[in-house]
């Protein structure tokens, strides 16, 4: 019913990009598209490509009815600071005259907060076109900037950014946040005549994707994990907001045990976990590419625990969605975050695994040792979060939920 309803989604990543946000909007568009409306993406040229093709996208494609142009950009979004500044820079330049020549010709916009400052394209085209814009809130910005000691606190440039971001949630028709966390920070930053506008609809995991398969059947857990009883597994982004030290600390602690302590992905912090499993000589810690989105579900069920990690600082500014993809492979979750997060509340109302707070070597080491020693125990934690996801994670609750928020703003 919704065939007439033209949708812009602005988002740096798309298909064939299947990373973090390219991934997520990719499904959701595309299941969006099924559900009859009408869809055209802009985004920019890919930073990482899992099936191995190099070479640039074509400027425009269609995948599965959606159209997908890419814009001039330059940089990368996986290079360092200054590259990552460049891409971001760049797209949002090519973004504002993509939207200029374009916003007449849709009936809404949806933006999401990657790059930052994307928001202000909404606020344009509401004030000069008369377009309502959807706002997804993946990150909270300039709040992780200053924590990450990005810009300086009480500076100029983070007074310039905290009043762009309100104006861009204040404008928008309806802002959506991904956790229980990051609703409290959002509607702190609004207006209380504001607050309705706020949708909470959690992030999801593909069922046609991603589901579990028995170690049996599994041929990248009989070629990465043979020789170990036990698989502890992160899968995702290296970020600097994920603790992941004390992952590294508990595998020299449990080095003479049968448990490979397993790295999947790739970011700024991997090259430093690299190196302290190297100094410390660990030859039960392996590191591994990303790997395809087809193998997806075999990747996530080598794990006999699985790892979700962030910050205690960052609590509310960012959520570690990949949570959703190891309860729907019905992996136990052993947390490194606040009892007070999103994913942390999850794993506490579900029983699917253990969250530390403050994680150390020691203590994560005998997190481990307790979860692991009772099977009965480790299988029931896997089997609560897959419940779960069933209920209220998957994609198809997903989108039917970002169907109804769009056709009450568009």
């Amino acid at each position: 019913m919704n065939k007439e309803k033209r949708v812009l989604l602005l988002c740096q990543h798309f298909y064939p990009e299947m990373i973090s946000t390219g991934m997520h909007m990719t499904e959701l568009f595309s299941a969006l598209n099924r559900r009859g409306w009408a869809i055209t993406v802009c985004a920019a040229q890919p930073s990482l490509v899992l099936d191995g093709e190099g070479g640039r996208v074509p400027k425009r494609i269609l995948y599965q009815g959606i159209e997908v142009r890419r814009v001039w950009s330059i940089g990368s979004h996986s290079g360092r600071m200054l590259q990552r500044l460049l891409f971001a820079s760049s797209y949002f330049c090519a973004s504002l005259i993509f939207v200029i020549a374009n916003a007449r010709r849709v009936d809404g916009i949806v933006l999401t907060t990657n790059p930052p400052f994307l928001g202000l394209l909404g606020v344009l085209a509401k004030k000069l076109f008369k377009k309502r814009y959807l706002y997804i809130v993946y990150d909270i910005y300039p709040d992780i900037a200053v924590k990450l000691g990005v810009i300086r606190r009480g500076g100029i440039l983070q007074k310039i950014w905290d009043r762009v971001s309100k104006v861009t949630l204040a404008c928008a028709d309806r802002n959506v946040v991904i956790g229980r966390d990051m609703l409290e920070l959002v509607r702190g930053k609004l207006a209380n005549d504001r607050h309705g506008r706020i949708r909470l609809i959690p992030n999801w995991s593909d069922d046609q994707v991603v589901f579990p398969v028995p170690e049996s059947t599994n041929e990248l857990k009989k070629e990465f994990c043979t020789g170990f009883a036990l698989t502890v597994q992160y899968s995702g982004r290296m970020a600097r907001t994920h603790n992941l030290e004390p992952l590294i600390e508990a595998a020299e602690i449990l080095k003479e045990e049968s448990i490979l302590f397993q790295f999947i992905g790739d970011g700024a912090k991997k090259k430093m976990l690299q190196k302290m499993a190297d100094e410390r000589k660990l030859a039960n810690v392996r590191f591994y590419p990303y790997q395809p989105i087809e193998r997806l579900n075999e990747a996530l069920s080598m794990a006999d625990v699985a790892v979700v990690c962030l910050e205690r600082e960052f609590t509310g500014l960012s959520v570690p969605s990949k949570a959703y993809g190891i309860m729907a492979v019905a992996r136990p979750i052993l947390g490194f975050m606040s009892p007070d997060s999103e994913i942390g509340r999850v794993i506490a109302e579900t029983g699917c695994g253990i969250v530390l707070a403050d994680p150390t070597g020691e203590s994560v080491a005998a997190a481990l040792r307790e979860m692991i020693k009772d099977e009965d125990r480790l299988k029931l934690m896997g089997e609560k979060g897959y419940l779960e996801y069933k209920r209220k994670y998957t994609l198809n609750v997903a989108a039917n939920r970002y169907s109804e928020a769009m056709n009450e703003v568009f």
